[in-house]
């Protein structure tokens, strides 16, 4: 449960394992999303954003694409590749 102090030396492999998997997902959607946001005209049919609603979306998923990629992924590879 959150906030509870773990039971087990298990409970911390597997609580660990849930977030880092979790982690390594949501990282993959977002590269994702910025890949296949970045080529679209979204102010064009059928999104007809503002310039400036299209430029804060591209630019927020964008930069934490970036900022994901920055992320040494080594020990979390490593510890995912484990479960």
């Amino acid at each position: 449960m959150a906030g509870l102090t773990p039971g087990s030396a298990a409970e911390i492999n597997n609580n660990v394992g849930v977030i880092l998997r979790r982690f390594v997902d949501d990282k993959e959607s977002v590269n994702h999303l910025q890949a296949n946001l970045a080529p679209l005209d979204l102010q064009a049919e059928p999104y007809l954003m503002s310039a400036e609603d299209e430029t804060l979306i591209k630019s927020a998923v964008a930069d934490l694409d970036t900022a994901l990629d920055g992320i040494d992924m080594t020990f979390i590879d490593r510890l995912v590749g484990m479960w």
